[in-house]
């Protein structure tokens, strides 16, 4: 929350020095256009036609020096021409200063802007470091930010790195390969160090660089190939990732909680063979009305077994299925328990 509160702050005050520097703009080409507009009105109803009175206007405006076009003879005309000159002269200076500030005030702004990173950078503690803001590395940032777990991005590619900025996180340019640039990094009061580049020889180097700075350091490292698994750990890693597999595994129990339901619901006798030749046996044991196992709970039910079952489900009368029943789940009449099992049944 203190995070997001001063990255608001940080864009508010920017909006607010822009808009101020759009304001002096605006405010410098009325005044510069009134007075020209001023100046040629007024020597107009002093009887000049329109076209010497705004060529008198902006000679007079742009200091050129040439002669009246008519006599300044009249106090009336002389005061017109001063306060031409005055206002001429002020509006000109306040534009350019104006359009000065404007193009200033962004170089600034720049600077200050880094320097608050820097400043946030050098106040970092207890926090996570992430070695690369590719996909995982943009994944775990999102994950750490919603758990308001303070980490700091570091990358070697300044667009990552500015697409961490425009993020709103934390990041810094460097090699996380290089002893300085951890040590920038402040590796030494980081609480966990996590290296997820793609390349698994770059995440070994980088997880031996951070090991040899911090002996005591919780290094997660990725690798995408499981040869590297060991190559990680010896190098100093204290946990080892791989995307490749975890997705697998999700995805797998994703289509075996689909099948099971599938296969619970329809006809078993079909796959009676095959879980033969692997030793198993799927069987559906029906509860009886007044029956010796009738308002038994699965706990009971399976103590009074003599082989190794697992529950797989139960199909209600009404033709709806609870999968993975608790233990204490009591067996109501016309319920069909579907067990997996490893032996025979008594």
């Amino acid at each position: 929350m203190g995070r997001a509160c001063g990255r608001f702050v940080a864009k508010s005050s920017k909006s607010i020095l822009f808009q101020k520097s759009m304001h002096g703009l605006y405010i410098g080409a009325l005044m510069f256009l009134g007075v020209i507009a001023i100046g040629t009105t007024s020597y107009r109803l002093e009887g000049w036609t329109l076209s010497d009175a705004f060529y008198m206007v902006v000679i007079t405006v742009f200091s050129v020096g040439y002669e009246e076009v008519e006599p300044v003879a009249t106090p009336m005309l002389r005061a017109i021409t001063i306060c031409i000159i005055v206002a001429g002269d002020a509006s000109k200076v306040y534009f350019v200063g104006s359009l000065v500030r404007f193009i200033t005030e962004g170089e600034i702004g720049k600077a200050m802007e880094e320097h608050r990173k820097s400043k946030d950078i050098e106040s970092i503690h207890d926090h996570a470091i992430i070695c690369g803001y590719g996909r995982i590395g943009q994944v775990l940032a999102r994950e750490l930010e919603a758990k308001k777990f303070p980490f700091l991005v570091l990358d070697n590619n300044a667009e990552r790195v500015a697409l961490a900025h425009t993020h709103g996180y934390q990041a810094l340019l460097g090699d996380a390969g290089e002893e300085s640039t951890l040590s920038e990094a402040h590796i030494e009061r980081a609480a966990v160090f996590a290296t997820v580049l793609p390349n698994d020889m770059v995440n070994v180097f980088i997880t031996l660089t951070a090991r040899n700075m911090q002996p005591a350091l919780r290094i997660i490292a990725r690798a995408e190939d499981p040869a590297t698994e060991k190559k990680l750990k010896q190098a100093g890693a204290n946990e080892i990732i791989l995307p490749a597999f975890v997705g697998g595994m999700q995805i797998a129990n994703s289509i075996t909680e689909a099948t099971l339901d599938s296969v619970l619901k329809g006809d078993l006798s079909h796959l009676t063979t095959d879980f033969k030749e692997l030793g198993v046996e799927i069987v559906e044991h029906p509860i009886v009305a007044n029956g010796v196992d009738d308002r038994k709970t699965i706990q009971k039910l399976l103590r009074g077994i003599e082989s190794n079952c697992l529950v797989l489900g139960i199909k209600k009368p009404d033709g709806s299925l609870m999968q993975h029943p608790p233990g204490t789940y009591r067996l109501e009449a016309g319920d069909v328990v579907v067990m997996l099992s490893h032996g025979k049944l008594i």
